[in-house]
């Protein structure tokens, strides 16, 4: 009996990552990085979840992008590709994320992804052009395709997702920037 109660009494002291802290304000999540890795010769299919937020007037709104079935909060993405493959590997070899936008229940509108999916923070922030996006069911999903050809690549790609939000009630259509994650593509 001593023991059983030793058990419940640890589960009552966790709390899930959201929990509401004195104050009445929510703790945020963690923040991770997470790496995939792309078998030799091979393709990953990886799924993700975005939780956009709106702005407040003096800070911007903390986007919510995690592993699917997660709540830890990405704020670095490395995809490993294997060393020395052959050509015809190097080719064939390919990350895919899948990105669903999740709508926040804080706010009345609809989030979509917009103009691309994703912003640079500087012009040609990808020269090898190691990633592809393309926005598909009707901007509530963004495609990433990650490749690397060379053989040998250590980019960091710093880059905000980018959405649109429509106002449910006036109609009013905002266009948004995220401040992460950033993807790093390797090869060794």
């Amino acid at each position: 009996m001593a023991a059983e109660k030793k058990k419940t009494d640890k589960k009552a002291d966790k709390k899930p990552a959201n929990a509401v802290v004195k104050g009445g304000k929510k703790k945020p999540p963690a923040k991770g990085h997470v790496t995939i890795a792309v078998p030799q010769g091979g393709q990953v299919i990886k799924y993700f979840n975005l939780m956009p937020a709106l702005p407040s007037a003096t800070t911007p709104g903390d986007w919510l992008f995690t592993e699917d079935c997660s709540s830890t909060d990405i704020s670095l993405l490395t995809i490993r590709f294997p060393e020395n493959p052959s050509p015809l590997e190097r080719e064939l070899e390919r990350a895919i994320l899948v990105v669903s936008i999740q709508q926040n229940p804080e706010t009345d509108g609809t989030w979509r992804f917009a103009l691309g999916g994703v912003a640079t923070d500087h012009a040609d922030e990808d020269p090898s052009n190691d990633v592809v996006v393309e926005v598909i069911d009707n901007g509530f999903t963004l495609l990433v395709y990650v490749q690397v050809v060379a053989e040998e690549n250590k980019e960091l790609i710093p880059f905000g997702f980018v959405a649109s939000f429509t106002n449910r009630n006036t109609g009013a259509v905002s266009i948004y920037e995220s401040q992460d994650p950033g993807v790093q593509p390797r090869r060794p």
